[in-house]
């Protein structure tokens, strides 16, 4: 078995525009166009694809032509209104979106990472509630709100201004933190559904002009993506008779926010003695959604496989070693005894194969990269795009499966994990006649 997992590294390589920051900067363009309305927006100029993806869909004029005039009845011109209405209803006053928007940016690609954004909402809004009291409610009013922004944006609940119009006017507005919940997760489906539409109308619709050579290389048979787009299946695997298991869920047009299988959640933040019972705020992790969407966990049973094929081994040596010291009552039974040992003991385990490529083995993805690598049957080969990636690799693989596993598995005989600089992408034959088609 040849397994290949890819991480969003994987689509940044094919220069692909995956990053949150990317989504955010789409989201900010869409709204000026919404509001401006096409008169005005005619007017712009047009100098990233991002506005050309957007005029192309808001029927626009752009290089003299328009790619959605054909008729007032065009289908396509049909699906474009649908769209547009669809995403303002999906950006406009959206939670997430308008924090992401006010959060400061960090990191050397100046992109915030939604999730852990996510997470710090969260943990607050839940330590507010437990901070009431020992027994804390989902059905309590609130009365303070630690996080920032959620307290600008709820301000009129809290304690303070409810003090306040109670002395003047006699009114007491009430919130509860179920309320605020059940909003801020309505919103986080919506913002889920808008970066699907992002990733299948406008990134799916660009065209990849190159491609990795160390993939090429690879004879997959099996694919672990934590992304939501196609990218492998479109470059590599079309040819190819492949397993797939999309453990994120995968980006489709059609799906709605019922229907929608996109996991973009937290990890788990309770301490053990709490999480099996504190559930008001299980909608917005990984493992939830993963059931809740049931995007599946194909990989477990690769895993398996793996683990019989080892365990098969160990059986087969284990009856080696029970052979060669069987009674034996004469020299010939004791002879053939060691050479039907020695006949096992020359048997070769099975080997499985794993490449990991774009992918950051980040501790939120532990249980997964652990099942995987841990595995003496399975032969790990890491691609890193530069010294300093693969420094924080390293350093996260520590996190993953400890020193002790990392140093025993890197060096010498029982060496399972190489790392391997990515080889350069090349250009794709023809692909500098290749544009994007945003029609």
């Amino acid at each position: 078995m040849n397994i290949l997992v890819i991480g969003n590294g994987f689509d940044l390589a094919h220069e692909l525009p995956t990053t949150y920051k990317d989504f955010l900067e789409f989201v900010q363009v869409y709204e000026e166009y919404y509001k401006t309305g096409i008169a005005e927006s005619k007017e712009k100029s047009v100098d990233s694809d991002i506005k050309k993806y957007i005029v192309a869909l808001f029927g626009l004029r752009y290089n003299d032509s328009d790619p959605l005039k054909d008729s007032e009845n065009n289908p396509r011109r049909e699906k474009a209104k649908e769209l547009i209405e669809e995403l303002h209803n999906l950006i406009k006053d959206n939670f997430w979106i308008d924090y992401f928007l006010h959060c400061n940016m960090h990191g050397n690609e100046n992109w915030i990472d939604f999730e852990s954004e996510i997470s710090k909402v969260i943990q607050s809004l839940d330590n507010d509630m437990f901070g009431l009291s020992d027994y804390g409610s989902i059905d309590d009013d609130i009365m303070n709100l630690s996080n920032k922004f959620l307290r600008a944006k709820y301000i009129k609940y809290t304690s303070t201004v409810r003090t306040i119009n109670a002395l003047t006017d006699g009114t007491i507005e009430k919130i509860t933190f179920k309320e605020i919940r059940n909003r801020l997760l309505t919103d986080l489906n919506k913002l889920i559904r808008a970066f699907e539409i992002y990733l299948t109308e406008y990134v799916e619709k660009i065209k990849i002009q190159k491609k990795s050579p160390n993939i090429e290389k690879v004879e997959v048979d099996h694919v672990l993506s934590f992304n939501y787009t196609n990218t492998y299946e479109k470059i590599y695997g079309n040819t190819k008779e492949i397993i797939y298991d999309y453990i994120h869920g995968k980006a489709e047009i059609n799906n709605n926010m019922e229907f929608n299988n996109m996991v973009l959640g937290i990890d788990e933040y309770l301490p053990e003695d709490r999480r099996n019972k504190d559930v008001e705020f299980i909608a917005f992790k990984k493992f939830y959604q993963r059931i809740h969407k049931q995007t599946g966990c194909k990989y477990k049973n690769w895993v398996d496989e793996i683990k019989e094929d080892y365990s098969y081994y160990l059986k087969r040596q284990s009856e080696a070693e029970k052979r060669e010291y069987m009674y034996a009552e004469d020299d010939m039974q004791r002879l053939m005894n060691r050479l039907g040992a020695s006949a096992i003991k020359d048997e070769k385990c099975k080997k499985h194969s794993l490449y990991i490529f774009g992918h950051s083995l980040d501790v939120t993805d532990k249980d997964i990269l652990r099942d995987l690598i841990l595995n003496d049957n399975i032969y790990t080969t890491i691609f890193y795009h530069d010294k300093d990636a693969m420094g924080q690799q390293i350093a996260n693989l520590v996190k993953v499966i400890g020193q002790d596993e990392l140093i025993r598995r890197t060096g010498g005989s029982t060496r399972t994990i190489e790392f391997k600089e990515q080889q350069k992408m090349k250009e794709i034959e023809g692909a500098q006649n290749l544009a994007a088609d945003y029609r």
